[in-house]
């Protein structure tokens, strides 16, 4: 063989051995580099897991806390005389709202670490359920909103376990819900304390707050969109509607009305004469009636009565389901020469009840979560 080219083939031999070492170290490289990559977002992973599981926690802090706040805005309504609307109660002192937010989420943690409010962060105002917003105010107020945090502002943020490979050595977690009282949706046994009730009718007008009804005659529109009922008595009648009356009556009362959950209960409404029970109610009427320089007589009866569901102002003469409550001054049972009961809605009364119906001036003093 030429001894040119056998050197030449001897000179390729070398020179390849070094580059098949050289790729072989870059690929550990590689490998290394990858892996580094995939430990740290597999770090960053466990550690947005577990900012997770925080975030999880301050919602269940923030919901538990608006409710609380909520529920004081119930109990301070609830509390006020009868016929004092809530609507134009000004909440001068809201220590006892923002107390109870604040006690209710420094008894819960998240990620064991017990949640201060900052005061900024409880926000007490009205509640519109039409477009869905809290205006921030202290008369009136149905609403309370809480942002429970673990941030630089508060409780300091979740400290990561892996991700400072990265750079990151915390992450900020906030959680936000909104509480309010909202239209009555059920009555506790006892609350329901007339034989009456509404067509959905009469609250198609937006401005139905003070609008003029009649319990009786019925059938008789726009104002006498309205039916006897007996609650859960069958048959519904004459008869049945005189004894719960008479029950109803403080001498002292024999009868209490049944638990009414809008959207479950049906009532026994009855059709017809009803000119018997006159004399009874009249009785009802001023055993329960109190002074009211509002209304034409002086006097108010105020009742809390289903609304049930119809849009057609008939005499309701069947099982009709609840689909709210509302309240009204009854200020005038005449038996004769004509028998009539003068009424007129009332807005702001807040019941003893949970909320969640239809809205219709009357509001249930336990709150829901509304976002």
């Amino acid at each position: 063989m030429n001894r040119t080219l056998l050197a030449q083939k001897i000179g390729w031999a070398i020179c390849r051995q070094p580059v098949m070492q050289d790729t072989k170290g870059a690929v550990a490289v590689t490998v290394a580099i990858v892996l580094v990559v995939l430990l740290s977002f597999g770090a960053l992973a466990l550690d947005i897991s577990n900012a997770m599981i925080a975030r999880n926690e301050l919602q269940n802090v923030a919901d538990a806390s608006a409710l609380a706040g909520a529920r004081q805005l119930g109990v301070i309504y609830a509390a006020l005389p009868q016929g004092t609307p809530y609507t134009t109660y000004l909440l001068s002192n809201p220590s006892a709202v923002v107390n109870a937010a604040t006690a209710v989420a420094l008894a819960n943690q998240a990620r064991q670490v017990a949640i201060s409010l900052n005061a900024a962060d409880i926000v007490i105002g009205v509640w519109n359920s039409g477009p869905r917003t809290l205006t921030p105010g202290n008369v009136g107020a149905t609403g309370v909103r809480v942002t429970a945090r673990r941030d630089g502002g508060a409780n300091g943020p979740v400290a990561t376990w892996f991700a400072g490979i990265m750079g990151i050595n915390s992450l900020n977690v906030v959680a936000t819900a909104t509480a309010a009282v909202t239209g009555t949706g059920i009555l506790l046994p006892g609350e329901g304390n007339a034989p009456f009730g509404l067509d959905q009718l009469i609250f198609n007008n937006p401005a139905y707050c003070n609008t003029p009804i009649q319990f009786y005659p019925t059938n008789n529109p726009p104002q006498g969109c309205a039916g006897w009922q007996t609650f859960d008595q069958s048959p519904s009648s004459a008869n049945t509607e005189r004894q719960i009356v008479q029950g109803l009556t403080p001498n002292p009362p024999t009868y209490q009305a049944p638990q009414i959950i809008a959207g479950q209960t049906s009532l026994e409404y009855a059709g017809g004469n009803m000119a018997t029970v006159f004399p009874d109610l009249i009785n009802l009427y001023t055993a329960k009636r109190v002074p009211d320089a509002s209304s034409p007589s002086g006097f108010c009866w105020n009742v809390t009565i289903p609304v049930y569901a119809n849009q057609n102002c008939a005499n309701p003469n069947s099982s009709m389901m609840t689909i709210g409550f509302a309240s009204a001054c009854v200020w005038n049972v005449q038996a004769s020469p004509n028998k009539q009961i003068d009424a007129r809605i009332t807005c702001g009364e807040v019941t003893n009840g949970g909320g969640g119906g239809g809205n219709f001036g009357t509001l249930g003093a336990i709150p829901g979560l509304v976002e």
